[in-house]
């Protein structure tokens, strides 16, 4: 397998996220300025609230943008693992940012409730129908980028994009319950602000305990476990696959091996199968960067 050959896909992929992220923080800054100023002028507690939502995002796009940036730089002395954990902690950061958000919406729409019932007009609801229609391409391009490349911060920036199209549902739904009966619904639009601001709560303790546990070095999926030891275990001379760790760095992963030999067997040996089973990993798993292999005995 040619090293250059999968380098340079996994670059014009991150390429390709870097322009998504950037995308999503343009998209993102317009629709903020729309529903902020239609909030404002309509006095708008729903639609106040999904554009400052959309207001956090255009911070979590600059943030994924630069993490993609950071993530692609080369391992060297200081970070001899590399910089892909830069992803993580963007996305733990874009998980915060929602924690953040849904709090001020909470509190803006619990103080809207406690005040006058307010007339909408209909234009209010075109704004939620344009962020629904562009986050929800938005959402589709980063998550299939994202599963593809294996990113937690485009992956998390897709969620995120995929919440505003939920908010957006059901702010519309709010303002369109105050447009049909405003005497039975007078405060359906404050409610709306409210189910806003939960939706973006839960969507933001996912993102932030997925990215955290990267962070602690979770253990990957057992699928991708159970490969890494069937190819180790593949190799001759190897008796037993005892141990298997692996962490998530980035869109890759290290992972760590104890392998058994026969005892019998050289050093020299022994040295050249863990040579053979690191090569054997790296070469038939896409997903693994480098391997760690720790050679003992083989005991019946």
């Amino acid at each position: 397998m040619n090293p250059n050959v999968g380098s340079s896909v996994e670059d014009g992929n991150y390429r390709i996220g870097q322009r998504l992220a950037v995308w999503g923080l343009i998209i993102s800054a317009g629709l903020a300025f729309v529903k902020l100023a239609g909030g404002i002028f309509a006095h708008s507690a729903a639609l106040s609230a999904d554009g400052l939502e959309s207001a956090s995002d255009v911070l979590a796009s600059a943030m994924i943008w630069s993490s993609m940036a950071i993530a692609r730089r080369p391992a060297d002395e200081k970070f001899p693992y590399g910089y892909g954990r830069a992803e993580s902690l963007a996305g733990a950061t874009v998980g915060t940012i929602l924690l953040m958000s849904a709090v001020l919406l909470a509190a803006h729409s619990v103080q809207r409730l406690m005040g006058p019932p307010v007339d909408l007009p209909s234009w209010t609801l075109w704004p939620l129908a344009l962020s629904f229609v562009l986050k929800g391409v938005l959402s589709v391009a980063k998550h299939r980028i994202g599963k593809r490349i294996r990113s937690s911060a485009l992956l998390a920036d897709s969620g995120n994009d995929a919440v505003d199209m939920i908010s957006a549902v059901v702010a519309a739904t709010a303002i369109t319950l105050n447009l049909i009966d405003h005497e039975r619904f007078a405060y359906a639009d404050p409610i709306g602000g409210l189910g806003v601001a939960l939706i973006i709560f839960i969507m933001g303790i996912g993102i932030f305990r997925r990215t955290s546990q990267e962070l602690m070095d979770v253990m990957p999926d057992t699928a991708l476990v159970a490969r890494v030891r069937d190819v180790a275990g593949s190799v001759e001379g190897v008796r037993n696959v005892e141990k298997c760790y692996g962490r998530k760095s980035g869109t890759h992963f290290f992972f760590d091996l104890h392998i058994e030999v026969d005892p019998a067997m050289t050093v020299l040996n022994a040295h050249d199968v863990a040579h053979l089973v690191k090569d054997k990993i790296v070469a038939d798993c896409d997903f693994v960067k480098s391997v760690l292999v720790h050679v003992e005995p083989f005991t019946p």
